[in-house]
């Protein structure tokens, strides 16, 4: 018996692998009948849509739901769910109208099942209820556009505006959000009475209406660099390396990624600060920050710390000659995700500087300015910026 089976012909192997291979595919009847449809549709509406829930129906041809509808008007969209779930999700209505969603059971063999058709109405979509709380207010240097979003839906906000009073719209900012509620700022605008056009949309094609409101920029201008120095207070915070300078922090080059300056890594312990020297007198408005390029939001960057002013600073570095002006928080990140976790967005919003804003106008105006880190998005004890801009008034 061993003698027979040692030379059984390889032809002959290579037909009974083969029927065992074809054996475990699957027969698909392309000829059967299409499954049955679904049962006890329920369709519970949300800002924008509905959640439809249904009993699967007991036909082993049955695969998948399919539900058709038009959203926004004239576009046809379509919802799947498998043959594992009793629910899916509508969405992209732009309004409260009442409209007829067909649902069809998909068989294994691709047919469907006639449809079953339920009208539902959604609720108000995301986009307006942003709109709704939308508050659009003059800021230092521009303007800033205040909204609500609880649902936590994408949104497109765009602004707009009319320097000349033509009624021509000049496109200026356009901004993605999810986050339940936010600050959205353009600058470099001038200090004249402009109008101001506000819209919003979702990733489905609804608008809402522009908002329109007039307003003038509050005056306010980039503080020229060329006189900034080290002012070197004797308990200053000691730099990383000798390669990246503090004057890193002024040299404009915030798009190298090389190119950045960064405290002692634990050589002390929290606060760290530097002192400046920016040869005239200012009053600040605000200041951007630059992290470092490709790093962004994961390279010691400051998520709490102050700034302070004098005219007269102790030689010996003490601080009972500086002035507290304003404390700062973590950076917000238009996808509202935690400090680690980042989206293209997001990158691309910190490359842009990150603003902070000074929201109590200083009483006077001071040369000299200290910086006092607290805390960093890292456990190491260091802080790392790629470049800082500051904007105010000469003071008088």
């Amino acid at each position: 018996m061993k003698r027979i089976f040692k030379y059984i012909p390889i032809a002959a192997l290579l037909f009974a692998f083969g029927c065992e291979e074809e054996g475990r595919v699957d027969f698909i009847d392309k000829s059967g009948d299409a499954p049955a449809q679904i049962e006890n549709v329920v369709i519970t509406p949300v800002a924008g849509g509905g959640v439809v829930g249904y009993s699967i129906p007991k036909d082993e041809n049955f695969a998948y739901v399919k539900a058709v509808y038009e959203a926004p008007a004239g576009v046809r969209r379509e919802a799947k769910s498998s043959k594992y779930a009793n629910q899916l999700i509508l969405e992209g209505f732009g309004d409260t109208l009442v409209h007829n969603i067909s649902f069809y059971s998909v068989g294994k063999n691709t047919k469907e099942s006639k449809p079953l058709n339920i009208d539902f109405k959604p609720l108000k979509a995301p986009i307006f209820n942003a709109y709704d709380s939308l508050k659009v207010n003059a800021i230092f240097g521009g303007v800033e556009l205040k909204y609500k979003n609880p649902t936590q839906s994408n949104l497109i906000i765009e602004l707009y505006v009319d320097s000349l009073e033509s009624g021509n719209w000049e496109f200026v900012e356009r901004y993605y959000t999810k986050q339940n509620e936010g600050r959205l700022v353009a600058r470099g605008l001038q200090s004249k009475e402009m109008n101001f056009g506000v819209l919003i949309k979702d990733p489905f094609g609804n608008k809402t209406e522009t908002l329109s409101k007039a307003l003038k920029p509050l005056f306010e201008i980039e503080i020229p660099k060329t006189k900034f120095k080290d002012l070197k207070l004797p308990n200053d915070s000691p730099w990383l390396r000798s390669k990246n300078p503090i004057t890193h922090l002024w040299d404009n080059k915030s798009d190298d990624k090389n190119n950045f300056w960064a405290s002692d890594q634990g050589k002390t312990e929290f606060p760290k600060w530097i002192s400046i020297d920016f040869g005239d007198k200012y009053i600040l408005s605000r200041m951007k920050q630059w992290m470092r390029k490709g790093y962004e939001y994961n390279s010691w960057f400051p998520v709490q710390w102050e700034v302070y002013g004098s005219n007269d600073p102790n030689p010996d570095g003490s601080w009972d000659s500086w002035t507290f002006i304003h404390e700062f928080g973590a950076p917000e990140k238009p996808s509202g995700l935690p400090m680690f976790q980042k989206t293209a967005g997001d990158e691309e919003f910190a490359r842009k500087g990150l603003d902070y804003e000074f929201e109590n106008i200083q009483s006077e105006g001071y040369r000299y300015y200290r910086i006092r880190w607290n805390e960093s998005n890292n456990s190491s004890n260091m802080v790392l910026i790629a470049e800082m801009t500051f904007f105010g008034q000469y003071a008088e």
